[in-house]
């Protein structure tokens, strides 16, 4: 349990067809979404054709994931039945967000999972989330932490470091 006390919610409903669902630990349907490019560049920093995420990298990943925040399958409405099109990690450190399918991006989504992410974390008492990491080359995401209020606080060759203030300490 990674919020020691406090039960992970099955779902929380962020808008009318979108929803974040409780991860499952069902992994196979996440290895599509990381063969796409997009996907593990963005998300992972992967270039290197070789070692483009696999089962077992996906599975190390959720059980990392799971273990240090509350993972959940980032859900839409499709034709009356949810379907997963990303995942997110609930954390006040670096909480990652990937959307998987390529029609799901540039749409909203994101901003509206990490508001969801900070709503969260807010309920849960946190008051900042420090440490996330935004690859140079993913502008799509630099421009959805700024456009939430994220504070650029660092750099490294390849990373943009944000915070953003919950709430006044």
């Amino acid at each position: 349990m990674p919020f020691p006390n406090i039960d992970q919610p099955e779902t929380i409903e962020i808008e009318p067809g979108l929803r974040l669902k409780r991860f499952d630990g069902n992994i196979d349907k996440m290895l599509e979404g990381y063969h796409d490019p997009v996907v593990y560049q963005n998300s992972e920093g992967i270039f290197d054709e070789d070692k483009i995420p696999d089962m077992e990298y996906i599975t190390r990943m959720c059980h990392y994931l799971d273990s240090v925040g509350e993972m959940y399958f980032i859900q839409v409405l499709e034709d009356s039945e949810y379907t997963s099109v990303g995942d997110v990690t609930v954390k006040p450190e670096n909480p990652p967000i990937a959307i998987w399918v390529d029609k799901y991006r540039g749409v909203g989504i994101g901003s509206k999972v990490m508001t969801a992410v900070i709503s969260r974390l807010s309920s849960l008492g946190y008051k900042k989330i420090t440490g996330s990491i935004v690859y140079k080359w993913n502008v799509a995401s630099q421009k959805m932490h700024e456009r939430l209020g994220f504070s650029r606080v660092g750099e490294t060759d390849k990373e943009y470091i944000y915070e953003y203030v919950i709430a006044d300490e």
